[in-house]
């Protein structure tokens, strides 16, 4: 009698487990395609009645716009749930918020922590890549060099392979005698706008987002109305066409709105 209770129990746990995980993988899918505020309602119909846990933690941290908000929820998730299945990714959105921050020592001896505490971790190939950006934001460009070639003979094959590939051309260009005689002639360069920000923080979010792709981005300022905002140019052009095909590109590509600008 007991073990058919047992089992009746089991039974009606069993499809709230399965709803419970498919719930999860739902939001995941929705803020990959972009659908966030879809992906938000989802989360808080699915979170009622329901104690925090890892899972709403790291989804609320993935749906922070604000990067105060985030930093919290990964924080609280690493504090409560020091074992988590969500522990590598959640150092790394840390790591790359201090990135964003300009704090590039810090994030990247916390990328380096990823690749110390989790050897297994399939992030590996990405903490190599920012490890590389960390340098050549330094201004380390040997280091950066090997943390590309790293990404690249490691982890053949894949888009941050690509990626690494284009950074060392860039930094082999910027070594070039040619590249620093052509720099130094003006022209009008074209460039894609993809955000403008009162805080900061977020602009510089939004920078890193991009340069992670292996964008080349500057953040600048602009006054209007007696506030600040911050301009977030992404690419340089020497015509509006090749800008504005790149930022249908990039629309097409991340879902952002653009606007063209020029200097």
């Amino acid at each position: 009698m007991k073990r058919n209770i047992l089992k009746f129990f089991l039974f009606l746990l069993l499809p709230a487990a399965h709803l419970w995980s498919q719930s999860f993988s739902d939001i995941v899918t929705l803020i990959r395609e972009g659908q966030r505020e879809k992906a938000k309602k989802v989360l808080l119909q699915w979170e009622k009645g329901q104690e925090a846990s890892e899972n709403i933690l790291f989804l609320h941290g993935l749906l922070s716009l604000q990067g105060d908000s985030a930093v919290y929820y990964y924080e609280q998730l690493l504090k409560q749930y020091p074992d988590s299945k969500f522990t590598d990714d959640a150092l790394l959105r840390l790591a790359e918020m201090k990135y964003a921050l300009g704090l590039y020592k810090t994030a990247q001896n916390q990328f380096q922590r990823i690749l110390t505490e989790h050897p297994q971790s399939s992030l590996r190939q990405t903490c190599h890549y920012w490890i590389g950006l960390c340098f050549q934001a330094m201004g380390k460009a040997d280091s950066a060099v090997l943390q590309f070639q790293t990404t690249i003979n490691d982890f053949a094959s894949t888009n941050l392979s690509k990626l690494a590939q284009e950074r060392l051309a860039l930094l082999q260009m910027e070594e070039s005698p040619d590249s620093k005689e052509s720099s130094n002639e003006p022209s009008i360069r074209y460039a894609v706008q993809v955000g403008a920000f009162t805080n900061q923080t977020n602009a510089l979010l939004r920078k890193s987002f991009f340069e992670s792709k292996g964008y080349q981005v500057d953040l600048r300022t602009k006054i209007k109305k007696d506030e600040v905002l911050y301009l977030v140019w992404v690419g340089s052009f020497t015509t509006r066409e090749e800008a504005r095909q790149f930022g249908e590109n990039l629309k097409k590509r991340y879902d952002v709105k653009y606007s063209l600008v020029s200097e």
